[in-house]
């Protein structure tokens, strides 16, 4: 109860106004960006007289970027800076060097300049441009061929991106856009930097009209200003004829046995190019290698070279079903009956000279029942004597929604067991493969529990490995090795072995009232935060007298990161003799190298 009155105690302190700009700021992978954080200064201060604190909370949770106490700097990131000639100004922005997408997140500026306190927040959106290569360059094409054009985008975010294809003939101003056989995947993620990439495919038959045409891929995207464009131009070319004397005696020579033949061959020639039918040639249903549940999934199968154009495609989902089995215990699956899904498919009719073409792309989003659903692609056509069945098997994946290493105790002491918990939730398949290892080399003392069922169809694991602590295993890096088919690479965790503890964050103090009067009762608050191990001592000093009445401490309290947390207070009523006298509270922690001193002035009313 007392902990809590303290605490409403400094709530009631004097607020120092904060100003920060409207999120949120949007700044570049790999740039720099200044976070404005202002305050108003009524009166001169000295630079030992103010506290800065730097915090960020974003996925990965809540964590320290910058910290000054009035005299020493704590940098807990590469390219956090605060100018320290600024401060006595009333200005705090941080600036922030070779932006990642681990910055974004919401930042807290804090400022303390005794009695005075506030903070203000302001969001950092990260975006990544995309780049883009188009391929093949400049290709020579043979009029009457097709040629797939590939369009590549590379590292991007946010993972939302339009891709479209254009293309201009030669001597045109005017673009045109594409909208036939054009295949565009789901943006995967690229790299373990958090960016993403994506392919898109536009097969085109060219003529000689074509020649000297542009192809254009353009991409729209967030973090671009205008529109991104690859391009390529196209050469078609011709077979050469040659035109001598001789050829010419020889051609004179083969009319006349064309024409003598001619009457004998004519509905031969005119049957097999113009009516006979041509059964139709389907690929294999092409499919990417990893399904996510819930993402857009794309299937295609290619059917193509037939005639006449009549033709009826069909796609088909069976899903498993439970069969009763006679074994206790066991539980087998069937295929359940043909759903068709057609309606889901895009599938143009082309004309490829005197032969048809049916690209077919099935756009569906998997859920995770739809693990071992088969997808069937039927084609029928009056030159088949029956339909020709192409099917592939999806294995749906869900990425673990989260994962993480705990440790008991969460403060480690040298000659006590420390308990190491890799702890991997909800994910899919149950197949996952966890891996310790100790600065490296493997370690063969695991316990594993799971993978275990967890909200019907889903998984969880944990696996734990537990020692005796050494005055050796100082600074020792664990990392729990994560596989799993979700993974486009092998996940890692890591945790440092810390004996030496966490230092304590100490507060400048603040007082309740905020403006002290004669006579009355004054609180000196001064709050401890974030320390490990729990043993502190705090002492309170008045002109470099030792206090003992009048001086309070709270319980400690740990939070969930495992770091203790404690108020102290000194009570005191200034009488008019004590103006000017100095109130020091001295905080001493085992992790410290030195102790630690926040000061307060009083400054009676005239």
């Amino acid at each position: 109860m007392e902990a809590l009155l303290m605490l409403l105690h400094l709530v009631a302190a004097a607020t120092l106004e904060i100003k920060t700009s409207p999120s949120p700021v949007f700044c570049l992978v790999d740039k720099r960006i200044e976070l404005p954080c202002n305050f108003t200064i009524w009166k001169s201060v000295k630079l030992e007289d103010v506290a800065v604190k730097w915090t960020i909370n974003n996925e990965f949770g809540e964590r320290t970027v910058y910290q000054f106490d009035g005299k020493h700097t704590l940098y807990h990131r590469n390219g956090a800076l605060v100018n320290p000639e600024l401060l006595t100004q009333g200005s705090a922005s941080l600036n922030l060097h070779n932006v990642t997408l681990d910055d974004e997140g919401i930042y807290t500026c804090t400022v303390l300049i005794t009695p005075q306190y506030g903070s203000g927040t302001i969001q950092l959106q990260v975006r990544a441009q995309p780049t883009v290569l188009l391929s093949p360059q400049n290709p020579e094409i043979t009029a009457g061929g097709e040629k797939t054009f590939s369009c590549d985008v590379h590292q991007f975010y946010p993972q939302e991106i339009d891709i479209s294809w254009l293309v201009r003939k030669y001597g045109s101003k005017h673009e045109r856009p594409l909208t036939q056989d054009i295949c565009t995947g789901v943006p995967l993620a690229h790299d373990k930097k958090g960016t993403f990439t994506m392919l898109s495919r536009v097969t085109r038959e060219v003529s000689e009209e074509d020649d000297g045409s542009l192809y254009i891929c353009e991409v729209r995207h967030e973090s671009l200003e205008k529109p991104l464009r690859g391009n390529t131009t196209i050469f078609v070319t011709t077979p050469k004829q040659y035109h001598r004397d001789i050829g010419f005696i020889v051609g004179v020579a083969a009319a006349c046995i064309v024409i003598t033949g001619a009457c004998s061959i004519f509905l031969t020639i005119f049957y097999r190019e113009q009516l006979m039918k041509v059964p139709p040639q389907v690929s294999l249903i092409n499919k990417p290698d990893v399904i996510p549940i819930n993402e857009k999934l794309k299937l295609m199968c290619n059917i193509s070279g037939f005639r006449p154009k009549a033709i009826s495609v069909t796609w088909y989902r069976r899903t498993p079903q439970m069969a009763s089995s006679e074994a206790p215990g066991e539980a087998s699956f069937l295929l359940g009956p043909r759903d068709d899904i057609t309606d889901k498919a895009r599938q143009p009719l082309e004309t490829n000279g005197k032969f048809f073409s049916v690209p077919s792309c099935l756009t569906y989003t998997p859920t995770i029942r739809d693990d071992g659903a088969v997808f069937e692609c039927s084609v029928e056509h009056s030159a088949l004597k029956s339909a020709i069945w192409m099917s592939t098997t999806l294995s749906v994946t869900a990425r673990p929604t989260s994962l993480y290493i705990t440790s008991w105790p969460q403060a480690p002491t040298v000659g006590e067991k420390l308990i190491l918990s890799c702890v991997v939730e909800k994910f899919y398949p149950k197949d996952i493969t966890l891996t310790w290892f100790r600065n490296g080399q493997l370690v063969s003392d695991v316990t594993q529990f799971g993978p275990f069922p967890c909200e019907i169809d889903y998984f969880s694991v944990w696996s734990q490995t537990e020692f005796i602590l050494t005055s050796e295993e100082e600074g020792a890096v664990y990392i729990c090795q994560i596989k799993h088919s979700s993974f486009g690479n092998i996940e890692e965790l890591f945790y440092e072995v810390n004996l030496q503890g966490t230092p304590p964050e100490v507060l400048w103090i603040t007082t309740d009232p905020s403006v002290p009067v004669v006579g009355e009762e004054l609180r000196l608050n001064c709050r401890i935060n974030n320390f490990s191990p729990n043993v502190i001592t705090v002492n309170w000093f008045r002109d470099g007298q030792l206090l003992q009445a009048g001086v309070c401490h709270s319980v400690s309290i740990m939070g969930a990161n495992g770091l203790h947390s404690i108020w102290s207070v000194l009570r005191v009523t200034p009488g008019r003799e004590e103006e000017g006298a100095v109130f020091t509270c001295r905080v001493t922690h085992a992790a410290l190298r030195d102790s630690v001193e926040r000061s307060y002035t009083l400054q009676l009313p005239d």
